[in-house]
């Protein structure tokens, strides 16, 4: 007996179908389920956070703003310089740059440390919020990200 012989068939009962069908959704869904949530479970180059946000002026001169760098290269990075520049000018940030002066591992990190200052002592900021543009060089590669600061 063949495939083309007359009277073949593969015996799909209508309840069968049914329960194939939803199976086949279901590892569909799966699948989809698992390509969406992949990219939040990657490590990422760039993770950034204040040491307190918003930050209140009547309470402290200056915030810091720390700064995980991860090698997401897969290969030693020798040379990882990051840069923070804040957007306005009523802010200043120290150090401007910062390097890893040693060897980063593939999926090694590092945590650095930023003070962020008013330009000038004197006056007070505006209330709102103020962003801080980070790069990141690893070797030759480049990463850019941004964080928003609330000032109250």
């Amino acid at each position: 007996m063949s495939i083309y012989a007359k009277g073949f068939g593969f015996k799909f009962g209508v309840g069968k179908a049914k329960k194939i069908a939803i199976a086949g959704i279901a590892v569909l869904f799966v699948v989809f389920a698992l390509y969406s949530i992949a990219p939040l479970l990657s490590q990422t180059p760039l993770e950034a956070r204040f040491e307190q946000n918003p930050w209140l002026q009547s309470e402290k001169d200056s915030i810091l703003l720390f700064v995980k760098v991860s090698n997401t290269t897969g290969s030693d990075v020798q040379n990882a310089m990051l840069e923070v520049r804040p957007k306005s000018e009523a802010l200043i940030v120290f150090p401007q740059t910062a390097s890893v002066d040693e060897t980063l591992a593939p999926g090694d990190s590092r945590l650095l440390a930023f003070n962020i200052r008013k330009a000038s002592p004197s006056s007070s900021l505006n209330a709102g919020n103020y962003t801080m543009e980070l790069k990141l060089a690893l070797d030759s590669k480049i990463f850019s990200s941004s964080i928003v600061l609330e000032v109250k």
